[in-house]
């Protein structure tokens, strides 16, 4: 009878947590080609699969962003609601900086990234921030190598310094993909098609879509990062 009570004490409780949760849309922005699915080419991106991570009352509204940012950065949120969390991806420079030095884009960077995390604030809406992930590029050697720029150094200093939450998709993806090897991540990826056939050999060493099982991989992966970190304002929304 006592373990009768318990069983039912538990099961009570647990509908108790699941009846308080409240809807979360969740907006994820920015401009990464394997955060969104595009259906003409057979893409799947990360984002579209992080639905399956969260609870019933979560919602994933993915916003791709692929334009230049404008002189006032907070009108890309623009979709943004009071209440929203944002997962905010890689945003371009402006083409008037693309000129200048590593150090000069970075400062332009965290000038832009800073204006953006005050704007969601005033909006009442969260932030969490994510570096771009990393494509599939292996050398002749089939050594997995970086290819993404200031970026992901410039958003990794200002989360560490504000203590921010962050994804670091780019060393997620780039771990993912050393593990996997050459071939075995071949399966994750679309095919890569040479312009000529000279470009083979290369091709297939290369990747930046994402298939349904790369995606629903990546995902995973930016969930057991979303697990371990309890500033993460999603953890608790995790299935």
């Amino acid at each position: 009878m006592k373990k009768l009570f318990l069983v039912l004490t538990a099961l009570v409780m647990s509908l108790t947590v699941f009846a308080d949760l409240k809807p979360q849309r969740v907006v994820v922005l920015g401009d990464d080609p394997m955060m969104a699915s595009d259906e003409a080419l057979g893409a799947v991106g990360y984002a579209t699969a992080l639905q399956g991570l969260f609870d019933d009352q979560v919602t994933v509204d993915v916003q791709v962003s692929p334009t230049l940012l404008p002189d006032d950065p907070a009108a890309l949120l623009e979709p943004v609601l009071k209440g929203d969390i944002i997962m905010l991806c890689k945003l371009p420079l402006a083409t008037a900086t693309e000129q200048g030095d590593e150090r000069v884009q970075s400062d332009i960077y965290a000038e832009q990234l800073e204006a953006i995390q005050k704007a969601a604030q005033k909006r009442g809406a969260k932030v969490i921030w994510l570096t771009q992930a990393c494509p599939r590029y292996f050398t002749y050697d089939s050594v997995q190598v970086h290819r993404q720029g200031v970026f992901p150094e410039t958003i990794r200093r200002m989360c560490k310094r504000d203590l921010l939450p962050i994804i670091d998709v780019e060393q997620i993806v780039f771990d993912w993909l050393s593990k996997q090897g050459l071939h075995s991540s071949a399966a994750s990826f679309l095919p890569m098609e040479p312009a000529i056939p000279a470009a083979a050999e290369k091709a297939s060493r290369e990747g930046l879509l994402l298939n349904e099982q790369g995606a629903r991989e990546v995902a995973e992966l930016i969930g057991e990062a979303i697990r371990a970190d309890k500033k993460n304002p999603l953890q608790k929304r995790l299935r």
